[in-house]
This record gives C-alpha cells, structure tokens and sequence, in this order.
C-alpha cells in the first residue's frame, strides 16, 4: 500500500504536542490495529511511575478502565443509545487516566441515527476527549463523521502463509549485523543472505520474519523490556526508541507490499540496507 502510514502519525502528533481530538483508522486486522492503539494510549497516559504505569496498562487492554469506552455494533449498527450512554460516560473528568477516551470498533455500523449524535458530539470537542473511529473501509463511513475526523491508513497482512522457523535466526542475525553494522551489512549481505534467498518466496520469508522482530522490538520499547534475557541479544536496543521501530515497520510494510510484483532479489535486499537509514 502506498500510503501506508501506520500508527506513526499518532506518535508524531503526541511528541509534537498536537494530537487532534478524533481519528478515523483503517485497517485489514481490526484485532492488532486495537492491541497497538492500546499501547499508544497507555504511553500518552503513563504518570512515570512504574507500578502506577502497569496498573495503568492493564485496565486498558482488558477495557475496565472507567474513562476508556469501547464501543462495538450492536447487532448490524451501532445504536444511538451507545453513543448517548458514552457522552453520559464522559460528563465527569478521567480520574485515573490524562484523557476520557473512546473507540468505535467497525464504525462503518454507525447508522443515521447513532452518526448524527455523534456529530454532535465531534462538533464541540473537549480538550481531554480523545476518540478512534476503526474501520476496514473508511469509503463506508458516512461523511460527516470522516470529515470531522484525521485519517490514518494502518495496514497489517494477516493472511500470509505459515514461516519456517528458521528464517527467525536468519533475520535476527541479519537485523544484529544492520543496525550494528550499518552500511557494512551490505556485505553480509551478499556473502551470507544473499544465497538463502533465490526467489521472492524465501526474500518474503526473510522480510516477514525482519517485520515481526521489528514489532516485538518496538513494544519492547513501550513496555520498557529491553533489560529482560530475550531482548539482550540485540545490542542497539537501549539506543533506539518506539518511534524508531515503528518507522521500521512502516518500511517494511510498504517493501512487503512490492513482493507481490517481481523484484531483483540482490537489489532489494542493498536498497533495504540503504534507503531504510
């Protein structure tokens, strides 16, 4: 996808001090779309101490946290009733989190009738209010929410066949000698990569496996693990943050994304080295 974008523009937003007031999000994989807004909400809304943090996380990602509404159709539509029920949720301020915040997960479903409240609700923001509209289409959503909304396009493959296990050594091996390495990879990269890759099927193979390190290594970040024995092995950890990784992935998705069209194996594999720095 050309415009992949991710979640980065969330993050920019927030480290820049701008984040607008609702978002709409589209996604191929509504579950892991969810799991990475999770996280962002639980950084945005950490207090810096380590015990209040955790508590903090884990109210979100099982959805009990009192100023975290999570709204799903009701059936074939979202109801007006869900969205009244969220602005009665609302009429307080959080107390246990910086933001009140609210998602509509399939907000395609919002029918006239749930849209209109809505809009209403959109059209006089609240500086602590913050809202995500998930879709898997935003050409479904109805207009007058998606205008009122900034629009991020996150794309995950989630029906890509099974990986060997192997290929997670390779990559880990390759992305050790890449980031530590840098521009010197490129020669271990021909001489070590380069023949256990003969076509796009094991290139893929490679690439997918350098994704999902990549995700793992950026919630590491998030969840300040990179003390713990799994993620010693990667020596460039401490000196990277999320927003690094995240960068990363959206690269890769969009490289993932070119696989489906024939490719020079050698030369995708010096352009990853290159243009990804």
């Amino acid at each position: 996808m050309e415009e992949t974008k991710r979640l980065e523009e969330l993050w920019k937003e927030y480290h820049e001090n701008r984040l607008a007031h609702a978002f709409l999000l589209e996604t191929n994989d509504m579950d892991k779309c969810l799991e990475h807004l999770f996280s962002f909400l639980s950084v945005i809304n950490e207090v810096h101490d380590k015990e209040e943090d955790e508590k903090l996380k884990n109210l979100i990602f099982t959805k009990q946290l009192p100023s975290l509404v999570v709204i799903e159709p009701d059936g074939q539509n979202i109801r007006k009733e869900q969205i009244l029920e969220l602005k009665r949720c609302f009429q307080t301020k959080p107390i246990f989190s910086k933001y009140n915040m609210y998602v509509i997960l399939n907000a395609e479903a919002l029918n006239a009738s749930s849209a209109n409240t809505m809009l209403k609700f959109l059209e006089e923001p609240e500086d602590n209010i913050l809202g995500f509209f998930l879709t898997n289409n935003k050409e479904n959503m109805i207009d007058t929410i998606k205008s009122r909304c900034q629009i991020i396009l996150d794309y995950y493959d989630s029906s890509l066949e099974q990986i060997p296990s192997v290929w997670q050594g390779i990559a880990k091996s390759f992305i050790n000698e890449y980031e530590v390495s840098g521009r010197d990879a490129i020669l271990y990269q021909k001489n070590v990569i380069l023949p256990l890759v003969p076509s796009r099927k094991e290139l893929n193979y490679l690439f997918q496996s350098i994704f999902k390190i990549y995700e793992s290594l950026y919630f590491a970040k998030l969840n300040h693990l990179e003390v713990n024995e799994e993620y010693q092995e990667f020596p460039f950890l401490p000196k990277k943050d999320a927003l690094y990784f995240l960068k990363q992935m959206d690269y890769l998705a969009k490289l993932l994304d070119e696989l489906n069209y024939n490719v020079n194996v050698n030369l995708f594999l010096d352009r990853f080295i290159l243009e990804s720095r």
